[in-house]
């Protein structure tokens, strides 16, 4: 009877076993969810970057402003330091722009069309236990990481990516180290860091930190996210 219940209890505690392919088709199947549901957001973000090699930095605050159809938009309400780094941020900030519209944004996605998976095993991140998945790009693109993605085993989220673009972004930037984190914000889960490092032969080590937070949600899409 004590092996049994033993059994039982751990039975509960793994979960039913997945395969990797199996992991990413519940990720995209949830995913397409919450993207139907978020209709509108605000927040704020703080980028800061930082060139090592000589010495200089950036920072610039935005409030951003989303909508379904029209993507993000952004307004800046301050700015510091370097010109040059400032005139970078100031080309992520019109890429992000670009990446969140909705035809963009499927080529960012971790979908079965973009990557191969492999399940290394399961991690506790922030308190969460998330399947590990090996992230493999099907085509070399400056759109995908080679890597690794945590999964929540419950909401079938994206907690955590770590990797390295598949493709370079040009010539000078090459292709950037990147690792982002993710927050539950009423049943959504926002970007909360991102961190991207390159290394260039003329600029050297070069770091972008990007903080959001203060994130505001229509009241209507937090209604759909309780009910659902």
């Amino acid at each position: 009877m004590k092996l049994l219940l033993a059994f039982a209890i751990l039975q509960a505690l793994i979960g039913e076993a997945l395969s990797g392919d199996e992991i990413l088709a519940r990720l995209e199947s949830e995913n397409s969810k919450r993207r139907v549901l978020l209709k509108e957001y605000s927040g704020s973000r703080q980028y800061t970057m930082k060139n090592l090699r000589f010495g200089k930095q950036a920072e610039v605050a935005v409030l951003v402003n989303y909508r379904q159809v029209e993507g993000e938009r952004y307004t800046v309400t301050t700015r510091s330091g370097s010109e040059v780094l400032n005139g970078i941020i100031d080309k992520v900030l019109a890429s992000q722009a670009d990446a969140s519209l909705s035809a963009e944004n499927a080529r960012y996605q971790i979908t079965a069309a973009n990557y191969r998976v492999r399940l290394l095993g399961t991690e506790i991140i922030g308190g969460r236990n998330c399947h590990v998945l090996e992230l493999t790009p099907r085509i070399k693109s400056r759109f995908l990481i080679a890597g690794k993605a945590w999964v929540d085993t419950v909401s079938y989220a994206v907690v955590r990516t770590n990797g390295r673009f598949s493709a370079s972004l040009s010539l000078l930037v090459g292709a950037p180290q990147i690792s982002q984190e993710f927050i539950e914000v009423h049943g959504f889960w926002m970007p909360g860091h991102v961190q991207s490092v390159t290394s260039t032969f003329l600029l050297g080590p070069t770091q972008l930190d990007i903080i959001f937070s203060n994130y505001q949600f229509e009241p209507d899409t937090m209604l759909r996210t309780v009910r659902k």
